[in-house]
């Protein structure tokens, strides 16, 4: 581990199954935490079986979000484990858990009972819809929440929708973000002698708030507003380049067009900007037919290489395997481990004062239920 551990000694059980909940307590372990993740016997948890699996059967999304965490195996229907199961919450600082609002006071598990036991107990329910409302009870995977909050690419063809290429669901990843932030907020509050809490987090929610402009303009105006309604705007949109990749260019400040000019040698299109403090060249299709010619006259690379000198903000539209194979990429050091091999991929957290990534050295991910004693050991005595 590294040596600067901000949750350090933090208790954490992970009662959830598949992403929102593994999203949220592997956070919490790459910032120090112990994690115990218990799981459903006989198989464990279904994030096991995602597939596409790696040619030793491993699934990535197990693979890559459950390093750093111990498991055990409980059966919540069964007396004893469920015995067991609320001892350890009795033992935790914090409870991660994504069921149904409900469904662990059907199962014998009273949430709020145990925080009446004890206060400063930090439980995090992080589901699809939340705790209230009308959705509450309505299942979730990732996508379905985010088809309910504008949140999918959605493709037609001939006449049909489908989902487009995207797989990770936004909902999930941003529910999990807020998920942590509550958490640590409410660890906090324990640590300067105030109480825990019972985080609340709805990944619908949390896709929503990302619409704050298009719901405070629709609010203010009494007009549906969408982003999607604007014109293309010259100054902040994609280009082809010789090699035939996307580029963008962000030249919405005026100092940014006219370095971007001065660079392509051409100062007669300056103007095309008004000198306001931003500006996006809506529905300048003049402009746009100029910049069409000037970005296919160089590659990809070389694009990348100008932004940087110019100093103007822009590059080129990469898939992952683009950005894997930048060396920015290497820089950070996001990702470790050897070739062939299942690599940690860290938290975007990194230490600045101690040059180190909030989870860079975590223990891979549990086969199942291979820690049941040493949990029982450290956490119940």
């Amino acid at each position: 581990m590294n040596g600067y551990q901000p949750l350090a000694g933090i208790k954490v059980l992970d009662l959830g199954i598949l992403i929102p909940a593994a999203l949220t307590s592997g956070k919490l372990a790459a910032l120090g935490a112990d994690v115990v993740k218990v799981e459903q016997p006989p198989a464990g948890d279904r994030i096991r079986k995602i597939p596409p699996f790696a040619p030793d059967g491993g699934s990535p999304q197990h693979m890559s979000q459950n390093w750093g965490k111990r498991s055990i195996a409980l059966d919540v229907r069964d007396k004893a484990d469920r015995e067991t199961l609320i001892a350890l919450v009795r033992a935790a600082d914090v409870v991660v858990e994504n069921q149904l609002a409900g469904f662990w006071l059907e199962a014998g598990v009273d949430f709020a009972e145990l925080r009446k036991e004890r206060p400063e107990l930090v439980i995090c329910s992080i589901t699809g819809f939340g705790q209230t409302g009308p959705w509450a009870g309505l299942p979730a995977h990732g996508l379905n929440v985010d088809a309910l909050a504008d949140g999918i690419n959605l493709v037609w063809e001939d006449g049909r929708p489908h989902r487009g290429w995207a797989f990770t669901s936004w909902g999930n990843e941003l529910g999990a973000l807020s998920a942590v932030a509550g958490t640590c907020a409410a660890i906090a509050s324990v640590r300067a002698g105030g109480e825990g809490a019972w985080v609340d987090v709805s990944c619908w929610d949390a896709l929503v708030e990302t619409h704050r402009t298009e719901i405070a303009m629709t609010h203010r105006t009494g007009k549906a507003f969408s982003y999607r309604d604007t014109p293309r705007q010259a100054l902040y949109t994609t280009y082809l380049s010789s090699d035939g990749v996307p580029i963008l260019i962000g030249a919405l400040e005026h100092k940014f067009w006219k370095r971007f000019c001065a660079g392509i040698g051409r100062e007669d299109l300056v103007s095309h900007h008004e000198g306001g403090e931003l500006e996006y060249g809506d529905a300048d299709a003049a402009l746009e037919a100029e910049l069409e010619t000037v970005f296919a006259k160089e590659d990809a690379a070389t694009w990348m290489e100008r932004f940087r000198t110019w100093d103007v903000p822009g590059g080129p539209v990469l898939d992952v395997q683009g950005f894997m194979a930048s060396d920015h990429f290497a820089a950070r050091e996001i990702m470790s481990g050897s070739e062939g091999e299942w690599p940690t991929v860290a938290t975007a957290i990194r230490w600045h004062h101690t040059g180190t990534r909030a989870g860079d050295s975590l223990t891979p991910p549990p086969d199942f239920n291979v820690h049941a004693d040493g949990i029982r050991r450290d956490w119940l005595g």
